[in-house]
């Protein structure tokens, strides 16, 4: 199942989401046999989720010899879709894969496709079509707009994850992304599906916060997934390029907790328990 992770407002968590949703899918299918693959995808051009992924941060040299994921969107790719997905660096199980980008190749792309949208809009379906067999799940993570890269992951995903701050900007940027959801259902992929809404960055200590989640809870009922806290055991496990449940192992931290329900919603709600 190719899983959407999208929202139309900056600052929710969404590649943070992407990430660790990936590696905690593939650490939960990694003892059966054979071992399913998760693919990690990132469209967002700033290739924050790909370059985490492969244990780099967004400066370090990415040496990518030939074609990347641009190239294929573009149909100017010479070899297999294979052959720009690498292994990730983490989980420890080793099921995760990653594919391969480059920012100045997904920004070009991105305005290329922009100015084809009729036909550009089906770019990463057409990507994904003769691979996406071979993985159990495929997590994409997508630019904070509603842009030609972000029609492309709803165009060819069956579920999206839509995380979200409670705050009003968020409730606003949720609107927003619900509104272009329902569009593409739609226009071009009437089975796409909401997994769920992800409150992130949570702090129950303020008013507005608790406020807002009774409201999406009543407004939005099983939808609405358990919250992730605002925890810095989250930012710091970024900030040494692994997913938390790798950085934290099986500890019980509260980060792992939370999102660990998340990863067990998601699962749930796409079948692969």
């Amino acid at each position: 199942m190719i899983l959407a992770v999208s929202a139309l407002k900056g600052g929710p968590g969404k590649t943070t989401f992407a990430v660790n949703i990936a590696a905690g899918l593939a650490l939960r299918l990694a003892g059966r046999t054979p071992r399913p693959r998760v693919l990690l995808v990132d469209l967002d051009p700033q290739a924050h989720a790909a370059y985490w992924a492969l244990g780099k941060s967004r400066g370090d040299p990415l040496h990518i010899e030939g074609d990347d994921l641009s190239a294929h969107l573009l149909g100017a790719a010479q070899g297999s879709p294979l052959e720009v997905i690498r292994q990730a660096a983490f989980p420890p199980s080793a099921n995760l894969d990653v594919v391969l980008v480059r920012p100045q190749g997904m920004a070009q792309a991105e305005r290329v496709l922009t100015a084809d949208l009729a036909d550009g809009i089906y770019a990463l379906e057409e990507y994904l079509e003769p691979i996406r067999s071979a993985y159990a799940a495929v997590v994409v993570d997508t630019p904070p707009s509603a842009g030609a890269m972000t029609l492309n992951a709803l165009v060819a995903a069956e579920g999206v994850l839509i995380p979200m701050e409670l705050t009003k900007m968020g409730v606003d940027g949720l609107r927003e992304t619900l509104a272009v959801v329902d569009k593409i259902r739609k226009r071009h992929n009437p089975d796409l599906r909401i997994i769920g809404i992800a409150p992130n960055r949570c702090d129950f200590r303020r008013s507005e916060t608790n406020e807002i989640y009774r409201l999406m809870q009543q407004q939005y009922q099983d939808l609405v997934l358990l919250p992730v806290s605002e925890r810095a055991q989250i930012a710091y496990a970024s900030s040494l390029r692994q997913d938390i449940f790798t950085h934290l192992g099986r500890a019980q931290d509260q980060a792992v907790v939370e999102m660990g329900r998340v990863v067990a919603a998601v699962a749930r709600r796409m079948g692969l328990q």
